[in-house]
């Protein structure tokens, strides 16, 4: 999903976090509860997102959002404790991407600075803290610190400022399509993220090494 763009224009490269620098063990977290609960995955999906700015931009916590979404199709006390579960589940399962992390080292020797930008609640600051990983952006920004989420021009606005880049100078790489769906308009150059294979081949297509 990457735009043409030159090597030499590219400055910066930002991730979002959850999906990208960590590892969902147990796959797309809605794709799971759609499963376990029988609920169609676009009706899901659509509920989800018009709700997500609660954790996102005004920092109510993921799980009580997740059960906010959840209610609209069953507001039952036994769904809502299958869920708290399930998410139980899928936390324990996740991990970092060490292998994505240790490309920075080489990517930063091409001149680019590596950045992190996520729709997620203040409270990711201290978990990048706690697993060592704050120090190793050059810029974080964060939805919930902001007031405003990926894929609104106005998050990619402060990484722009916080990197002090362009937005052509920038590749943007996201899991998520809908983070992705203004890349054309705002102008930055957008890699919608499989896994890593996929992701080195597609930034050795923009003339950028991983090794």
């Amino acid at each position: 999903m990457s735009n043409p763009a030159s090597s030499e224009k590219i400055r910066a490269i930002a991730f979002d976090f959850g999906g990208v620098i960590e590892l969902f063990g147990g796959g797309n977290i809605l794709v799971g509860l759609s499963a376990l609960l029988g609920i169609p995955l676009p009706e899901l999906r659509e509920v989800y997102f018009k709700n997500n700015h609660l954790a996102n931009v005004e920092n109510m916590r993921w799980e009580e959002m997740i059960l906010k979404v959840i209610s609209h199709f069953d507001s039952s006390k036994e769904t809502a404790e299958k869920v708290k579960s399930y998410i139980l589940a899928d936390a324990l399962n996740r991990r970092i991407n060490d292998e994505l992390l240790g490309w920075f080292p080489a990517l930063r020797k091409q001149g680019l600075k590596i950045a992190l930008l996520s729709n997620a609640t203040t409270e990711l600051r201290e978990k990048l803290q706690e697993k060592g990983l704050h120090d190793a952006f050059d810029a974080i920004v964060i939805s919930g610190e902001i007031g405003f989420q990926k894929p609104h021009k106005e998050a990619f606005d402060a990484l722009f400022k916080e990197l002090g880049v362009m937005p052509h100078e920038l590749v943007f790489v996201d899991d998520g399509a809908p983070s992705l769906a203004k890349a054309a308009e705002i102008g930055y150059t957008p890699i919608l993220f499989r896994d890593n294979a996929q992701l080195k081949a597609e930034l050795a297509g923009l003339g950028i090494s991983v090794e």
